[in-house]
């Protein structure tokens, strides 16, 4: 692991819950970030803790989103006392879906998802951030076993802009941007189907429908369908 990492590790900074509690990603993923960001990135985080301190020391021109003012004053002492310059280190104090839209939308190499994860804030931290990533750049979605997380990584594995890449822990997935284009609009498979709002024994009936109709034999039968009665017939997810 690189030298500041070891060193948080040895020594975790008290961050959060007025100082008393230190909550951070995986070690491994500090690791990840120490080894990718160079000097003079344009990064971005939602949330802050040991992770704004390996980008202050790796040199690139951050942002970190937090609705927690405190944790500005802590991370300044604990650079300092570790040597570390955060100059170029700027908090912006608010709640991300808040914050990021007011945001200089200034192009971005790297950004790190790490705020709200309850449903719906990951995605939309997601949706503000991926359009001024660059191509090439990536995304760290933190906490990715979570089911919030988890449904944007099912999203981008059926979007031909994105890319996933080797993970940077075992909790933490990387994205990489390879083409600038919109979300598609209409769902391309990403994920699993589920009628689990359904009754049991309605479940069932609707599951097997579905994926009956979702094959070639079924699509010719509701083209049939659509030829014998003149309608347009449009198979939706």
């Amino acid at each position: 692991m690189g030298a500041l990492t070891n060193q948080l590790r040895r020594e975790p900074p008290g961050l959060h819950a007025g100082g008393s509690e230190y909550w951070g990603l995986a070690w491994e993923a500090l690791d990840w970030l120490e080894r990718e960001v160079r000097p003079g990135m344009a990064t971005l985080e939602t949330g802050s803790g040991a992770s704004t301190l390996v980008f202050a020391a790796a040199g690139s021109e951050h942002e970190a989103v937090t609705p927690a003012a405190d944790e500005e004053e802590r991370f300044r002492a604990q650079a300092a006392a570790r040597g570390i310059d955060a100059s170029q280190v700027a908090f912006r104090i608010g709640l991300s879906h808040e914050v990021l839209p007011e945001l200089e939308q200034h192009p971005l190499d790297l950004v790190l998802v790490d705020g709200a994860h309850g449903f719906p804030y990951p995605t939309l931290d997601w949706w503000y951030v991926a359009p001024r990533v660059k191509v090439g750049g990536r995304v760290l979605l933190d906490d990715a076993y979570m089911p919030p997380v988890r449904a944007i990584i099912d999203a981008l594995r059926a979007d031909a802009s994105w890319e996933l890449d080797a993970p940077a822990s075992f909790r933490t997935a990387v994205v990489r941007k390879v083409a600038d284009a919109p979300s598609p609009f209409d769902w391309e498979g990403g994920g699993h189907m589920s009628f689990a709002y359904l009754p049991p024994r309605a479940r069932v009936v609707a599951s097997a429908r579905q994926r009956v109709f979702s094959t070639r034999l079924g699509l010719r039968a509701v083209e049939l369908a659509r030829r014998r009665t003149g309608l347009r017939f449009r198979r939706k997810g």
